[in-house]
């Protein structure tokens, strides 16, 4: 029996005939292996490519400043490389059925959220007196605008592949939505638990609002049938937060002085702290409305918890 359980969740087997607690463990084994050899052959492709340009990485001879933050974020293609080539092996999927399939104008739909809730989030804190409006800045290298904005695009699309396109897809052939829902979010929350950084208060709200805007992502991939929305809204929220308001993204230090300037006052659950704004009490009530809404909309179309 042990022996039977340990071949269904093997992430590398084919069979269907399991039980939804195996199939659930087998998916998420899945996850966790695509994950570690992604990021195994990932830096080794890194440091082959920076060993061909002359550098010494193994002995901490490294690209500095914008070079190197571009690296990592550039190397999540190879995670969804390897998503992308486990489903067409192991599951019979193709890219059209992880979501993305020809309706590319969505991405541009998720973008238009995105800057929204974030003209609202950041309005609602400089009124607050958590976030002080600066000035403009003028001096931004365009070269610097594409190069990043395209780093951006590649890691959330790559995270969107990975959670919602191969995870979240996957889970609803055995399981309900909302579990399923779920269960992609917390291998969505996964990575950036260790990136929390300050008193309990920000890490709670901080996972508050990370499974907030996992859920409204799952949701919106769901409602519009596609995974373009969801990249789209992920990117633009990252590239805009980060590089045009220069502001904290997930407890990381910002990339960029910004486009526009702003000024984090003291410290507190109006502005995220370290986590910054994505640990904001203020980012909260706003994704709680965003997600209330959506849930209304897709109340009516769920039967027994599962999308009609």
């Amino acid at each position: 029996m042990i022996t039977g359980i340990i071949k269904n969740v093997f992430p590398l087997n084919r069979r269907a005939e399991m039980s939804k607690v195996e199939y659930v463990a087998k998916k998420f084994s899945a996850f966790i292996l695509i994950y570690f050899l992604s990021a195994v052959i990932g830096e080794g492709i890194i440091i082959g490519s920076l060993m061909a340009l002359g550098y010494d990485p193994l002995h901490g001879d490294m690209p500095k400043g914008d070079a190197a933050i571009l690296l990592s974020y550039y190397g999540f293609a190879v995670f969804a490389t390897i998503t992308i080539i486990y489903c067409k092996i192991f599951e019979k999927r193709t890219i059209k059925d992880l979501g993305l399939n020809k309706k590319v104008s969505n991405f541009l739909i998720g973008a238009l959220y995105a800057a929204i809730l974030l003209i609202i989030i950041v309005s609602i804190s400089i009124l607050a007196n958590a976030i002080e409006y600066k000035s403009i800045n003028k001096n931004v290298p365009i070269q610097s605008f594409v190069l990043f904005l395209l780093g951006y695009t590649i890691q959330s699309c790559t995270e969107e592949i990975m959670c919602r396109g191969f995870l979240l897809n996957s889970l609803r052939k055995k399981i309900s939505v909302w579990p399923a829902i779920i269960i992609s979010s917390t291998a969505f929350a996964l990575p950036h638990f260790s990136s929390m950084t300050g008193s309990i208060e920000y890490v709670i709200i901080g996972t508050i609002n990370m499974y907030l805007i996992s859920f409204i992502f799952s949701m919106l991939m769901i409602k519009k049938k596609n995974l373009w929305i969801s990249c789209g809204l992920h990117s633009a929220w990252n590239f805009i937060l980060c590089f045009v308001m220069g502001l904290t993204l997930s407890g990381g230090e910002s990339q960029s002085t910004g486009i526009i300037l702003l000024n984090v006052k003291e410290k507190n659950i109006l502005n995220g702290g370290e986590f910054g704004m994505e640990a904001s009490i203020i980012t909260t009530v706003v994704y709680a409305i965003v997600f209330a809404v959506l849930f209304k909309k897709m109340k009516g179309k769920m039967d027994n918890g599962r999308i009609q």
